[in-house]
């Protein structure tokens, strides 16, 4: 009876990890999130556990199925014969990360930290490459080189998004890559500097 009690205690635990987990991944909402956590705490029986177990499961079947078919629409989609392998999504809370290498596009979400991105012309593998931003109370630096075109489509709430002026006037019709920015910015800061 007592290894029947750990086991379950056990499986509680490591569902609960899964929700964890699943959550901050955003495949399930807050309110979904709290209402299987608050169910985990008054199961009893097997059978109840057994029903948890396979809702926790399901999602990540979901998610993968979801996963499957964005990543076969976009390749069926891709223009470039890149696949979207290079596609970046990074959450930062209460850290700083330096970011560098080849990308098509990316979702950045900063809370209380510091991203430095660091962008070469090689690095953008397509001609516009986007890059979504929810920056609350954090700093985002983007280093580029000045033969890439920066276009800042980004709202902010008490906060800063500046371009470097070299950046802005030396322009090219047509024959830049862009770097397009995109997303919320609360109280942050986004600061894209032409290397030198």
């Amino acid at each position: 009876m007592e290894n029947s009690i750990i086991t379950i205690e056990d499986r509680k635990e490591k569902i609960v990890d899964k929700l964890s987990t699943q959550y901050s991944l955003n495949q399930i909402s807050m309110e979904e999130y709290e209402r299987l956590i608050k169910y985990s705490q008054n199961i009893e029986t097997e059978k109840e556990l057994q029903i948890l177990e396979t809702i926790v499961n399901a999602y990540n079947t979901q998610d993968k199925r979801a996963d499957n078919k964005n990543a076969q629409q976009t390749n069926m989609s891709d223009n470039t014969g890149f696949s979207d392998t290079n596609s970046r999504d990074h959450l930062t809370l209460l850290s700083s990360r330096k970011i560098t290498g080849a990308i098509t596009s990316g979702n950045f979400t900063n809370i209380l930290s510091d991203y430095k991105i660091i962008i070469t012309e090689e690095d953008l593998l397509n001609n516009e490459t986007f890059l979504n931003f929810i920056v609350l109370l954090g700093s985002v630096t983007i280093q580029i080189p000045d033969t890439v075109e920066v276009i800042n489509k980004t709202m902010t709430i008490l906060s800063d998004v500046s371009i470097s002026e070299n950046n802005s006037t030396n322009k090219v019709c047509g024959s830049r890559k862009k770097l397009i920015l995109m997303g919320n910015i609360l109280l942050g800061d986004i600061k894209v500097k032409v290397k030198k």
